[in-house]
Protein backbone atom coordinates (compact mmCIF):
# COMPACT_ATOMS: atom_id res chain seq x y z
CA UNK A 1 0.00 0.00 0.00
CA UNK A 2 1.37 3.69 -0.69
CA UNK A 3 2.17 5.76 2.33
CA UNK A 4 1.60 9.11 0.06
CA UNK A 5 -1.76 11.03 1.52
CA UNK A 6 -4.59 11.05 0.31
CA UNK A 7 -7.31 13.21 -0.18
CA UNK A 8 -11.00 12.41 0.32
CA UNK A 9 -14.11 14.19 -0.65
CA UNK A 10 -16.25 13.85 -4.48
CA UNK A 11 -15.72 11.25 -6.35
CA UNK A 12 -13.04 9.12 -4.28
CA UNK A 13 -9.61 9.45 -2.73
CA UNK A 14 -6.67 10.89 -4.78
CA UNK A 15 -2.84 10.71 -4.08
CA UNK A 16 -1.20 14.20 -2.99
CA UNK A 17 1.93 14.12 -6.17
CA UNK A 18 5.18 14.62 -4.07
CA UNK A 19 5.81 18.28 -2.60
CA UNK A 20 9.26 20.00 -3.05
CA UNK A 21 10.05 22.23 -0.84
CA UNK A 22 12.16 25.38 -1.74
CA UNK A 23 14.29 27.43 0.71
CA UNK A 24 14.34 31.34 0.15
CA UNK A 25 17.35 31.86 1.72
CA UNK A 26 19.94 29.29 3.48
CA UNK A 27 20.18 31.32 6.69
CA UNK A 28 16.81 32.01 7.14
CA UNK A 29 13.65 30.17 8.23
CA UNK A 30 11.55 32.41 5.20
CA UNK A 31 12.18 35.45 2.90
CA UNK A 32 9.07 38.60 3.42
CA UNK A 33 7.95 40.19 0.34
CA UNK A 34 5.73 43.27 0.25
CA UNK A 35 2.27 42.40 -1.13
CA UNK A 36 0.95 45.30 -3.47
CA UNK A 37 -2.32 44.14 -2.13
CA UNK A 38 -0.84 46.59 0.58
CA UNK A 39 -1.24 49.72 -1.86
CA UNK A 40 -3.24 52.31 -0.77
CA UNK A 41 -3.74 56.07 -0.74
CA UNK A 42 -2.07 56.88 -4.06
CA UNK A 43 -1.33 53.45 -5.44
CA UNK A 44 -2.21 52.50 -7.91
CA UNK A 45 -4.38 54.86 -9.19
CA UNK A 46 -1.91 57.71 -9.15
CA UNK A 47 0.91 55.41 -10.63
CA UNK A 48 2.21 57.32 -14.13
CA UNK A 49 1.54 55.57 -16.78
CA UNK A 50 4.48 57.20 -19.00
CA UNK A 51 6.85 54.00 -18.84
CA UNK A 52 9.91 55.74 -17.62
CA UNK A 53 8.00 57.41 -14.72
CA UNK A 54 6.26 54.22 -13.85
CA UNK A 55 9.55 52.31 -13.76
CA UNK A 56 10.65 55.36 -11.33
CA UNK A 57 8.03 54.82 -8.86
CA UNK A 58 8.54 51.48 -8.80
CA UNK A 59 11.61 51.94 -7.98
CA UNK A 60 10.94 54.47 -5.07
CA UNK A 61 8.45 51.79 -3.75
CA UNK A 62 11.06 48.73 -3.58
CA UNK A 63 14.11 50.78 -2.22
CA UNK A 64 11.32 52.00 0.71
CA UNK A 65 10.56 47.89 1.22
CA UNK A 66 14.49 47.21 1.02
CA UNK A 67 15.15 50.06 3.98
CA UNK A 68 12.73 48.29 5.95
CA UNK A 69 14.16 44.72 5.28
CA UNK A 70 11.74 43.45 2.95
CA UNK A 71 13.34 40.59 0.43
CA UNK A 72 10.83 40.83 -2.28
CA UNK A 73 7.82 42.57 -4.30
CA UNK A 74 4.69 40.35 -4.50
CA UNK A 75 3.07 42.28 -7.72
CA UNK A 76 -0.85 42.39 -8.39
CA UNK A 77 -2.18 42.63 -11.60
CA UNK A 78 -4.40 45.47 -10.24
CA UNK A 79 -0.69 47.66 -9.39
CA UNK A 80 0.82 46.22 -12.93
CA UNK A 81 -1.28 44.93 -15.81
CA UNK A 82 0.79 41.63 -16.56
CA UNK A 83 -2.27 40.12 -18.64
CA UNK A 84 -2.02 43.10 -21.00
CA UNK A 85 1.32 44.50 -20.70
CA UNK A 86 4.18 44.31 -23.06
CA UNK A 87 6.96 42.32 -21.82
CA UNK A 88 9.32 45.04 -22.14
CA UNK A 89 7.63 47.00 -20.19
CA UNK A 90 7.04 44.41 -17.41
CA UNK A 91 11.11 43.22 -18.25
CA UNK A 92 11.09 47.37 -17.40
CA UNK A 93 9.39 47.44 -14.13
CA UNK A 94 11.43 43.81 -12.88
CA UNK A 95 15.00 46.04 -13.28
CA UNK A 96 13.00 49.28 -11.37
CA UNK A 97 12.27 46.80 -8.26
CA UNK A 98 14.78 44.81 -9.10
CA UNK A 99 17.87 47.58 -8.71
CA UNK A 100 16.70 48.82 -5.88
CA UNK A 101 17.45 45.39 -4.24
CA UNK A 102 14.13 43.35 -3.81
CA UNK A 103 13.34 40.45 -6.14
CA UNK A 104 10.11 40.12 -8.16
CA UNK A 105 8.96 37.27 -6.64
CA UNK A 106 5.18 36.66 -7.26
CA UNK A 107 3.06 37.83 -9.26
CA UNK A 108 -0.60 37.82 -7.40
CA UNK A 109 -3.99 36.73 -9.59
CA UNK A 110 -6.75 37.59 -7.90
CA UNK A 111 -10.58 36.51 -8.47
CA UNK A 112 -9.85 34.34 -11.50
CA UNK A 113 -12.60 31.89 -11.55
CA UNK A 114 -11.82 29.14 -14.49
CA UNK A 115 -15.30 27.32 -14.41
CA UNK A 116 -17.77 30.25 -14.88
CA UNK A 117 -18.92 30.42 -18.07
CA UNK A 118 -19.23 34.01 -18.26
CA UNK A 119 -15.54 34.73 -16.87
CA UNK A 120 -13.68 31.17 -17.64
CA UNK A 121 -12.64 31.99 -21.38
CA UNK A 122 -10.80 35.59 -20.35
CA UNK A 123 -9.71 34.43 -16.76
CA UNK A 124 -7.60 31.30 -18.48
CA UNK A 125 -6.36 33.66 -21.04
CA UNK A 126 -5.23 36.07 -18.10
CA UNK A 127 -3.37 33.15 -15.92
CA UNK A 128 -2.14 31.94 -19.29
CA UNK A 129 -0.48 35.35 -19.90
CA UNK A 130 0.78 35.64 -16.56
CA UNK A 131 2.46 32.33 -16.47
CA UNK A 132 4.37 32.75 -19.55
CA UNK A 133 5.14 36.28 -18.49
CA UNK A 134 6.59 35.04 -15.07
CA UNK A 135 8.96 32.26 -17.00
CA UNK A 136 10.36 34.83 -19.50
CA UNK A 137 11.20 36.66 -16.40
CA UNK A 138 11.88 34.17 -14.34
CA UNK A 139 9.41 35.20 -11.39
CA UNK A 140 9.33 32.18 -9.36
CA UNK A 141 5.86 32.09 -8.30
CA UNK A 142 2.13 32.69 -9.18
CA UNK A 143 -0.51 32.82 -7.31
CA UNK A 144 -4.11 32.22 -8.30
CA UNK A 145 -7.24 32.65 -6.35
CA UNK A 146 -9.91 30.95 -8.42
CA UNK A 147 -12.55 33.25 -6.48
CA UNK A 148 -15.54 34.44 -8.82
CA UNK A 149 -16.09 37.95 -8.68
CA UNK A 150 -19.33 38.88 -6.94
CA UNK A 151 -20.11 41.40 -9.60
CA UNK A 152 -20.54 38.56 -12.45
CA UNK A 153 -23.68 37.39 -10.54
CA UNK A 154 -25.22 40.55 -9.01
CA UNK A 155 -23.57 40.34 -5.69
CA UNK A 156 -22.39 43.19 -4.18
CA UNK A 157 -18.70 43.01 -2.81
CA UNK A 158 -19.52 44.44 0.29
CA UNK A 159 -22.19 40.88 0.83
CA UNK A 160 -19.76 38.33 0.38
CA UNK A 161 -17.61 38.81 3.82
CA UNK A 162 -18.80 37.71 6.87
CA UNK A 163 -22.86 36.76 5.63
CA UNK A 164 -24.11 33.69 4.42
CA UNK A 165 -23.74 34.58 0.95
CA UNK A 166 -20.46 32.80 -1.42
CA UNK A 167 -21.21 32.88 -4.62
CA UNK A 168 -18.29 30.59 -6.63
CA UNK A 169 -18.27 28.16 -2.81
CA UNK A 170 -16.72 24.96 -3.23
CA UNK A 171 -19.66 23.21 -1.31
CA UNK A 172 -21.74 24.61 -4.07
CA UNK A 173 -19.52 22.82 -6.71
CA UNK A 174 -19.81 19.58 -8.70
CA UNK A 175 -16.76 16.92 -9.29
CA UNK A 176 -16.81 17.95 -12.61
CA UNK A 177 -16.47 21.78 -12.02
CA UNK A 178 -13.47 20.39 -9.48
CA UNK A 179 -11.97 18.35 -12.13
CA UNK A 180 -12.58 21.03 -15.11
CA UNK A 181 -10.20 23.54 -12.46
CA UNK A 182 -8.09 20.91 -12.24
CA UNK A 183 -7.26 20.11 -15.35
CA UNK A 184 -6.66 23.85 -16.31
CA UNK A 185 -4.06 24.09 -12.78
CA UNK A 186 -2.45 21.37 -14.39
CA UNK A 187 -1.88 22.71 -17.97
CA UNK A 188 -0.55 26.16 -16.38
CA UNK A 189 1.66 24.13 -13.77
CA UNK A 190 3.08 21.95 -17.06
CA UNK A 191 3.85 25.35 -18.89
CA UNK A 192 5.72 26.59 -16.06
CA UNK A 193 7.40 23.82 -14.81
CA UNK A 194 10.50 24.04 -17.74
CA UNK A 195 11.31 27.30 -15.91
CA UNK A 196 10.95 26.57 -12.38
CA UNK A 197 8.37 28.85 -11.86
CA UNK A 198 5.60 27.75 -9.12
CA UNK A 199 2.01 27.66 -9.51
CA UNK A 200 -0.07 28.68 -6.40
CA UNK A 201 -3.42 28.01 -5.12
CA UNK A 202 -4.59 30.68 -2.99
CA UNK A 203 -7.06 29.58 -0.09
CA UNK A 204 -9.83 31.96 -0.91
CA UNK A 205 -13.51 32.80 -0.51
CA UNK A 206 -16.01 32.46 -3.36
CA UNK A 207 -13.68 29.66 -4.51
CA UNK A 208 -13.76 25.88 -5.39
CA UNK A 209 -10.62 26.31 -2.93
CA UNK A 210 -12.30 28.22 0.22
CA UNK A 211 -11.11 25.65 2.48
CA UNK A 212 -8.23 23.43 3.10
CA UNK A 213 -9.83 20.38 2.34
CA UNK A 214 -11.38 21.40 -1.38
CA UNK A 215 -7.93 22.89 -1.74
CA UNK A 216 -5.70 19.53 -1.01
CA UNK A 217 -8.67 18.50 -3.46
CA UNK A 218 -7.60 20.37 -6.79
CA UNK A 219 -4.10 19.52 -5.63
CA UNK A 220 -4.37 15.80 -5.98
CA UNK A 221 -6.70 16.35 -9.31
CA UNK A 222 -3.95 18.46 -10.86
CA UNK A 223 -1.41 15.96 -9.25
CA UNK A 224 1.99 18.17 -10.55
CA UNK A 225 4.73 18.64 -7.82
CA UNK A 226 5.19 22.49 -8.93
CA UNK A 227 2.01 23.45 -7.21
CA UNK A 228 1.10 23.93 -4.27
CA UNK A 229 -0.78 25.37 -1.87
CA UNK A 230 -1.18 29.21 -0.34
CA UNK A 231 -2.87 29.22 3.17
CA UNK A 232 -4.34 32.55 2.85
CA UNK A 233 -5.84 32.30 6.69
CA UNK A 234 -7.60 35.85 6.55
CA UNK A 235 -9.58 34.75 3.52
CA UNK A 236 -10.95 31.81 5.12
CA UNK A 237 -11.68 33.36 8.23
CA UNK A 238 -13.86 35.96 6.92
CA UNK A 239 -15.56 33.86 4.02
CA UNK A 240 -18.71 33.21 6.16
CA UNK A 241 -20.72 35.10 8.53
CA UNK A 242 -19.76 31.50 10.98
CA UNK A 243 -16.09 30.75 9.22
CA UNK A 244 -16.69 27.13 7.79
CA UNK A 245 -13.19 26.06 8.58
CA UNK A 246 -11.38 27.24 11.23
CA UNK A 247 -8.04 29.13 10.66
CA UNK A 248 -5.97 26.73 12.53
CA UNK A 249 -7.88 23.71 10.74
CA UNK A 250 -6.65 25.37 7.70
CA UNK A 251 -3.30 26.32 9.01
CA UNK A 252 -2.65 22.41 10.16
CA UNK A 253 -3.92 20.41 6.72
CA UNK A 254 -2.02 22.95 4.15
CA UNK A 255 1.30 22.52 6.34
CA UNK A 256 4.04 20.95 4.44
CA UNK A 257 2.33 21.69 1.05
CA UNK A 258 3.35 25.39 1.48
CA UNK A 259 6.24 27.40 -0.53
CA UNK A 260 4.53 30.97 -0.76
CA UNK A 261 2.07 32.15 2.06
CA UNK A 262 0.16 35.17 1.82
CA UNK A 263 -0.35 37.06 6.00
CA UNK A 264 -2.78 39.37 6.83
CA UNK A 265 -4.72 39.44 10.27
CA UNK A 266 -8.37 40.22 11.07
CA UNK A 267 -10.46 41.35 14.11
CA UNK A 268 -13.97 39.60 14.08
CA UNK A 269 -17.49 41.38 14.88
CA UNK A 270 -20.15 39.23 15.26
CA UNK A 271 -23.58 40.42 14.78
CA UNK A 272 -26.13 37.54 15.17
CA UNK A 273 -29.18 39.77 14.73
CA UNK A 274 -28.07 41.02 11.11
CA UNK A 275 -27.10 37.47 10.37
CA UNK A 276 -23.45 38.67 9.65
CA UNK A 277 -19.94 39.08 10.68
CA UNK A 278 -17.90 42.92 10.18
CA UNK A 279 -13.97 42.16 9.93
CA UNK A 280 -11.29 45.11 10.14
CA UNK A 281 -8.05 45.16 9.17
CA UNK A 282 -5.44 44.24 12.23
CA UNK A 283 -2.09 44.51 12.49
CA UNK A 284 -0.34 41.00 12.48
CA UNK A 285 0.60 40.36 15.69
CA UNK A 286 -2.96 41.61 16.86
CA UNK A 287 -5.46 40.01 15.55
CA UNK A 288 -7.71 36.79 15.61
CA UNK A 289 -5.14 35.14 13.84
CA UNK A 290 -2.07 33.85 15.90
CA UNK A 291 1.18 34.16 13.15
CA UNK A 292 2.96 33.16 16.13
CA UNK A 293 1.48 29.56 16.15
CA UNK A 294 0.71 29.80 12.41
CA UNK A 295 4.11 30.09 11.50
CA UNK A 296 5.82 27.83 14.08
CA UNK A 297 3.19 25.17 12.67
CA UNK A 298 4.55 25.73 9.50
CA UNK A 299 8.05 26.09 10.09
CA UNK A 300 7.97 22.25 12.07
CA UNK A 301 6.33 20.94 9.07
CA UNK A 302 9.43 22.17 6.74
CA UNK A 303 8.26 25.55 5.43
CA UNK A 304 11.37 27.62 4.46
CA UNK A 305 9.72 29.40 1.57
CA UNK A 306 8.17 32.85 0.92
CA UNK A 307 5.33 35.60 2.97
CA UNK A 308 3.55 37.98 1.02
CA UNK A 309 2.79 40.59 3.70
CA UNK A 310 -0.80 41.57 2.66
CA UNK A 311 -3.74 44.09 3.80
CA UNK A 312 -3.27 47.87 4.18
CA UNK A 313 -4.79 48.58 7.89
CA UNK A 314 -5.66 51.91 8.75
CA UNK A 315 -4.10 54.93 7.99
CA UNK A 316 -0.76 55.29 6.37
CA UNK A 317 -0.09 51.81 4.84
CA UNK A 318 3.21 52.57 4.76
CA UNK A 319 3.72 52.63 8.55
CA UNK A 320 1.40 49.21 9.00
CA UNK A 321 3.34 47.24 6.57
CA UNK A 322 6.82 48.08 8.21
CA UNK A 323 4.96 47.61 11.80
CA UNK A 324 3.79 43.67 10.04
CA UNK A 325 7.72 42.99 8.67
CA UNK A 326 8.95 44.22 12.70
CA UNK A 327 6.31 41.48 13.84
CA UNK A 328 7.89 38.96 11.87
CA UNK A 329 11.34 39.91 12.31
CA UNK A 330 10.54 38.97 16.03
CA UNK A 331 8.84 35.99 14.95
CA UNK A 332 11.79 34.80 13.22
CA UNK A 333 14.31 35.54 15.47
CA UNK A 334 12.48 33.18 18.25
CA UNK A 335 12.15 30.13 15.81
CA UNK A 336 15.34 30.69 14.33
CA UNK A 337 17.17 30.03 17.40
CA UNK A 338 15.18 26.75 17.99
CA UNK A 339 15.05 25.45 14.07
CA UNK A 340 18.19 27.22 12.86
CA UNK A 341 20.46 25.69 15.54
CA UNK A 342 20.20 22.06 14.82
CA UNK A 343 18.50 19.45 12.46
CA UNK A 344 14.83 18.83 13.26
CA UNK A 345 12.77 15.57 11.98
CA UNK A 346 9.64 15.96 9.84
CA UNK A 347 7.00 15.52 12.64
CA UNK A 348 4.62 12.62 12.09
CA UNK A 349 1.39 14.48 12.53
CA UNK A 350 1.31 15.10 16.46
CA UNK A 351 0.89 18.91 17.48
CA UNK A 352 3.81 20.94 18.70
CA UNK A 353 4.33 22.00 21.78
Amino acid sequence: MSDRPTVTGGAGAAPLPPFRPRRAAPDRLWQVALGTHTLGGPWPAALPQEPQAQRAAWHRLAAWAARHGFDGIDLGAWACDFYTAPLETLRGVQEAIQSAGPTLVSFNCLRKCVTHPAVAAQNRRDLHRAVEVACALRVPFVSISLALDADVVGVPQADVRGTRLSPGAGRDAADAEFADAAAFLAELADLAAPHAVEIVLELHHCSLADTAGRLLRLLALAARPNLSANPDLGNVTWGYEVPEEDWRESARALAGRVNFWHVKNLQRVHIPEAQRAAYVHAPLGLGDIDYRWALGRLVAHGFRGWLSLEAAGPGDWLSFAAAGKAYLDEVHAELAAEWLAAPHPTPSGEEPA
